[in-house]
């Protein structure tokens, strides 16, 4: 099994893994964020789990079929919990509370997890777990992620007004 020498990309994945379980860590914590901050952890989510794609280089139709189950997956559960998700949205402010929930950390945890396994790899020049089912792993989080966002989104458009804004 090839793997690649541990690189700039493997840092960069670690980087951008952290990057979205702790936007996401402070959205939870503050309550209320711009609906547009909603889609940041899963613009970072979405990279770290194209880079791991990319680092599969035996890559067969099975494994490109295998992430993509892994995005299906995790995108149509993190739809249905954005969907049922206790969400009060501010039209006027452009602002989303959204209820406390450890899914979104859970994903956001994993995430960093599968980024640490592919740096450990790299660096030990064998793999740790086979990198098909890191990036598959990844696309899973990713889509929950990304799709719960989504969701959440697309009811701030026709969900009823609640005043936010100086409600930190």
């Amino acid at each position: 099994m090839i793997v690649a020498p541990l690189s700039l990309s493997n840092v960069l994945t670690v980087v951008f893994a952290i990057s979205c379980l702790s936007i996401m860590m402070a959205q939870a914590r503050a309550g209320i964020v711009r609906t547009w901050r909603l889609a940041m952890p899963a613009v970072f989510a979405a990279v770290v789990a194209i880079v791991l794609l990319a680092g599969v280089f035996e890559a067969t139709l099975a494994h490109d079929g295998e992430w993509l189950a892994g995005l299906a997956l995790g995108g149509l559960i993190g739809h249905v919990c954005g969907r049922h998700l206790s969400v009060e949205i501010d039209r006027v402010w452009g602002l989303v509370r959204v209820s406390r929930t450890i899914d979104d950390v859970a994903a956001g945890a994993g995430l960093v997890l599968l980024s640490f396994v592919d740096f450990a790899s790299a660096a030990l020049r064998s793999p740790v777990i086979h990198p098909v089912h890191v990036a598959a792993a990844a696309a899973f989080c990713a889509g929950f992620i990304g799709f719960r966002a989504i969701a959440i989104m697309a009811r701030s458009s026709h969900a009823t007004h609640v005043e936010l804004h100086g409600r930190r």
